[in-house]
């Protein structure tokens, strides 16, 4: 991967969502090299049948355009924030 990944990142591992966001950044033609994501693990409240569903935050700063503010998305059961960040970045 060449997107430096910080954090709790390993939740994103057996999902395919690392893989999935770096394919995205090169659709809407941007460097991978140029990102840092950084994941933060939060706690869901119960789900059915009493589990917990993994929720988490994304933080995804563009380091070629320090300029840019870094975004906030939320990822976990129900949640597509690689489809948010693409709406967003067109």
């Amino acid at each position: 991967m060449s997107i430096e990944w910080q954090g709790d990142h390993k939740l994103l591992d057996a999902s395919g969502e690392k893989q999935a966001f770096e394919l995205e950044l090169k659709r809407l033609g941007l460097d991978p090299d140029k990102f840092l994501v950084e994941v933060r693990r939060e706690l869901g409240l119960p789900g059915a049948g009493g589990r917990q569903p993994t929720r988490y935050t994304v933080y995804i700063t563009d380091l070629a355009h320090p300029e840019r503010e870094t975004r906030k998305l939320h990822g976990g059961e129900g949640e597509n924030w690689i489809g948010q960040f693409a709406v967003r970045r067109r």
